[in-house]
């Protein structure tokens, strides 16, 4: 299982890199809808991206010691949904749904993979 949600992370974050790395606006006003283009936030979050990317390539072939990098993303994901995301739907702002799903979908997921898998423990 721990495969699987490395893979779904490929499957999100190809695109996602994709057209953040070949946008004319930098790709923020296609992931995020309404986001303006900071240069520097656009390279931060895509260096973030895409080094969840890379180490899911690895987790596909080294999914035990790899695990941390799911760990990463429930706590900033979390994080995320908690402080932006949800004052953003209750206040009756826009959100980026594609994203918001995402990520709701890998806080709710990735926990369980993890609780399932144990990779921590040796023994497992």
């Amino acid at each position: 299982m721990l495969r699987a949600a490395f893979a779904i992370n490929l499957l999100i974050l190809v695109p996602v890199c994709a057209t953040m790395l070949t946008a004319r606006d930098g790709g923020l006003r296609a992931i995020f809808g309404s986001a303006s283009d900071v240069p520097a936030v656009r390279l931060m979050v895509l260096s973030m991206w895409l080094a969840i990317l890379l180490a899911s390539l690895a987790g596909l072939v080294w999914p035990r010691p790899l695990w941390p990098v799911l760990a990463i993303q429930i706590i900033y994901k979390s994080l995320w949904l908690v402080l932006f995301a949800w004052p953003a739907w209750r206040a009756g702002e826009a959100l980026p749904w594609g994203v918001t799903g995402s990520f709701i979908f890998i806080v709710l997921v990735w926990p369980l993979i993890l609780w399932v898998e144990q990779p921590w423990n040796s023994e497992a």
